[in-house]
């Protein structure tokens, strides 16, 4: 696996438990928050010390010491929105520098409107800059330029973790659901079982 950012591990509460991703500066009740001595890669959920998955998990079918890697890939076309032909536009943005949409247009073989869609979106996301240029002839067209790889880096990792802070909240929602569902369930006279009819 890659190495965590120092600025980005684990840290957790040492009065409630939370778990957060970050650095010094990360607080909970009152206080900062201290390293887990855990990476982010390592650690399964707030139960577990030391980054050691709890030794029953260990026996779960698809349960192992450390999640899948993510793929770049992936990560980029989940978090960020971006399709694969969005993908493709910021890679080639990336690798030719600056381009209007008809030389994108061209590199990459995708419809001008699509094209010109999807360079909106990443001037959105603060990773490509977009501006008029004045042409010699006369008129005006945009131009997309990449931003620096260190600000990308950046911007895409300040998304990424808002991004698992809401998922994170999705999560704590699923619980609190399944949590009131059981309770529900258990002062039912009997438990309902599905079954294919």
């Amino acid at each position: 696996m890659g190495t965590t950012d120092d600025a980005y591990r684990l840290v957790e509460c040492s009065d409630c438990g939370a778990l957060a991703v970050g650095g010094d500066e990360v607080g909970c009740c009152g206080s900062a928050m201290a390293p887990t001595g855990r990476t982010v890669t390592d650690a399964t959920d707030g139960d577990v010390a030391d980054g050691a998955p709890a030794s029953d998990d260990l026996d779960r079918p698809g349960v192992s010491e450390e999640p899948p890697e993510p793929d770049l890939d992936e990560l980029l076309r989940v978090v960020f929105g971006m399709s694969p032909a969005e993908l493709d536009v910021c890679l080639c943005v990336m690798e030719h520098g600056t381009l209007t949409t008809a030389e994108l247009t061209e590199r990459v073989g995708y419809d001008r409107s699509v094209v010109a869609r999807h360079l909106n979106h990443l001037a959105d996301l603060g990773v490509v800059e977009k501006r008029r240029q004045i042409l010699d002839r006369g008129g005006d067209v945009y131009v997309y330029t990449p931003e620096p790889p260190e600000t990308v880096r950046r911007r895409f990792r300040e998304t990424f973790l808002r991004w698992a802070a809401a998922g994170v909240d999705r999560i704590d929602d699923l619980s609190r659901e399944k949590v009131e569902g059981l309770a529900e369930a258990e002062s039912a006279t009997e438990w309902t079982v599905f079954r294919e009819p």
